[in-house]
Parts: structure tokens; sequence; C-alpha cells
């Protein structure tokens, strides 16, 4: 009986162990915070939003509830006879209702893409701001290590009697100034994993590794603007809703001359909103036409100025080593030494941002949204 006792105890020991070393073991596997770390690409993340953002949903909703009302007033005008319209309250049911509710289901599933296109935009949008404030945080974290390296060199300096004690503090000011900067740089980063992870569904504290790079690929030359623009001017949700207000306007115009004539109130302003509705058509066309035409020359302009920045930040990289080697031969002061230093975040962190533009004007043509 004590030997059975004994067995059954071992085999408790032996489950209740492989239990804690499988909690343990998953626990290592997501890091103390117990939380996983997610390896997304810029697809991936797109894929996400596009599959968990509420907004889509919400508009895919709409357009069937546009598709179930449309499909009432429809049947409504079709128990209407044409032969037996005799009013003009008849002649709105049977011809202009229908085409007002027809209206609404197109500019309803022109929304729903719209919508999407603008989510996936802004997951690309977020997703760039993730990678600018993590270039940014680095940016910070290496100009406090260069500072941190000025500071020993004063420090050691100062004890040999070669360093007044005055080039210790302006430094050491300037550390504390540098740290000050790499934990607002971490705030940053940290609030722009959140917006990234709102959008694409994630638990906000979910921990990202993106892993589409930070840089930028030229695309300019192969963009054809003329062709670009023949599509915008088709798939345009505002030139599409000026269009479609254009097309009742002249059934409502036309079933207005049926039972009224010129000088009678609903006559004349079914006249006037016709002649609207043909304006805005054509403004919406110039509008658009203009937007696309400014993009690329954008996204032209800022291909330009990533190679411009790109040598800045060669030149200033080169100025703060030659600046750091005087500082340590005697040959410079210390503020030299923390202008170049500035420089160079500065040279780097222009360059980030006209990365991260870059990117955000491409997505434009992408997503065809101007």
């Amino acid at each position: 009986m004590n030997t059975k006792l004994f067995k059954k105890k071992t085999f408790l020991v032996i489950v209740v162990t492989l239990f804690l070393v499988g909690i343990l073991g998953a626990n290592f596997a997501v890091g103390n915070s117990g939380v996983k770390t997610e390896e997304l690409s810029l697809k991936e993340a797109v894929d996400l939003a596009v599959k968990n953002n509420p907004d889509i949903k919400i508009a895919e909703l709409s357009v069937k509830r546009a598709e179930a009302e449309f499909e009432n007033v429809e049947d409504t005008a079709d128990d209407i006879k044409a032969d037996k319209v005799n009013s003009y309250q008849l002649a709105l049911a049977k011809w202009v209702n229908p085409k007002a509710y027809d209206n609404a289901v197109i500019m309803t599933k022109k929304q729903s893409e719209v919508t999407r296109k603008k989510i996936m935009l802004d997951v690309e949008n977020l997703y760039y701001n993730v990678l600018k404030a993590e270039r940014n945080l680095s940016i910070k974290r290496e100009g406090l290590n260069y500072i941190q390296d000025q500071l020993k060199v004063a420090q050691s300096a100062y004890k040999l009697g070669t360093k007044a004690k005055l080039d210790v503090n302006t430094i050491e000011a300037a550390v504390a100034a540098s740290q000050a900067q790499v934990v607002s740089e971490e705030n940053n980063y940290r609030v722009a994993v959140m917006e990234l992870n709102r959008i694409i569904g994630l638990d906000l504290d979910t921990p990202l590794k993106l892993t589409t790079k930070f840089t930028v690929e030229k695309t300019v030359n192969t963009i054809k603007v003329d062709e670009t623009i023949k599509k915008a001017l088709e798939d345009d949700i505002q030139i599409l809703e000026v269009k479609t207000g254009q097309e009742l306007a002249k059934i409502k115009y036309d079933v207005a001359k049926k039972f009224y004539i010129g000088g009678v109130t609903i006559f004349d302003t079914a006249e006037i909103d016709n002649s609207i509705a043909e304006t805005k058509v054509k403004k919406q066309e110039l509008a658009t036409v203009s937007a696309v035409r400014q993009a690329y020359l954008t996204l032209s302009s800022l291909e330009k100025k990533v190679d411009w920045n790109n040598k800045e930040v060669e030149k200033a990289q080169e100025n703060a080593r030659i600046y750091k080697l005087k500082y340590e031969a005697g040959l410079a002061t210390s503020l030299d030494v923390r202008k170049a230093a500035l420089d160079l975040e500065e040279a780097k962190t222009n360059l980030a941002n006209t990365i991260f533009d870059y990117n955000l004007c491409k997505a434009k043509f992408k997503y065809e949204l101007f």
C-alpha cells in the first residue's frame, strides 16, 4: 500500500514539475513582461488592419443597409404604373426616389472602398511613424554616447589640470540635456507603437519588431502622371458624388418639366440644381488634376532631398569626428564639441523626416488618395 502511495506521489510530482516547466518556458519565450513581441512587415500590418479595423466593418454594413433601403424604394416604384403617374409626388416616387437611393448605394460602396484605402494609408503612415520614432531614439542615444565620451575626456583632463572645471560642467549639462531628450524620444516611440497597435487591432502595449526597412525606394520615374490623373478622375469619390448628384438633378428637372412651367419654384430650383451640379463636376475635376500633379512634384522633390540629406549626414559625421579628436588634443572647446554633436543629430533627424515624408507621399499614389 505504501509502495502504491509512493508511486502516486512521484507521478504527481512529475506532472506538476512538467506543468511548471511549461509555464516558465512560455514566460521565457515571451520575455519578462509576459507579452510576446510581434514581428510585422508593412504588408502584415496592413492586412491586420483590414481584418480588425471597426471602421471598415461599419462601412461594409452601411452598404448592406443602403442596398436594403434601395430595394424597398424600388419595389414601391415598380408598383406604380407609368401611365398612372398623374402628379408630381407620384412622379418623384416612380422615377426620382429610386435614382436617389440607387445613388446612395453607389456612394456607400465607394465610401466603403475609400474607407478601406484610407485605413491602409493610415497604417502606412503609423508604421513609418514607428520606424521614424525608432530612428530618432537611436539618434538621441548615439548623441548621448558621443557627449558621454567627451565627458570622460574632460574629467580625465581636469584631474591632470589640462582642462578647466567649466569644461566639465558644460559637458555635464550637455549630458543631462541629452539624457532628457532620450527619455522624450522613448516616450514618443511608445506612443507611436500604441497608435499603430490601435489601428491594426492589437493590444496597445504589444511590443513590436517592424521588419520593413526605413529606407527610400525611388519610384517617381515609374509613375505615369497622365494615366494617374485619368484614373483619379474616373475613380475620385468627390467627382463621383457630384456626377451622381448631377444625374439626379437632371431627372428631377425632367420630372418637374412634366408638371410645371417656368416661374414655378419647383421647376426653377430643379433647373438651378442641374446647373450647380455641372459646375461642381468641373470644379472637382480641376481640383483632382491639381492634387495629383502637386503630389508628383512633391515626390520628385523629396527624392532629391533624400540625396542631399544623406550628404549632409556624411558631412556632419566627419565634422563631429574631427571635433572629437580636436577636443581630445586640446584644440577645441566643449562648446565646439556640443555644436558638432547637435549638428549631426539635426542632419540625421532631417534625413529621417524626409524618408518618412517620401514614403507617405508614395503611398498616396499606391492607394490613389490625393
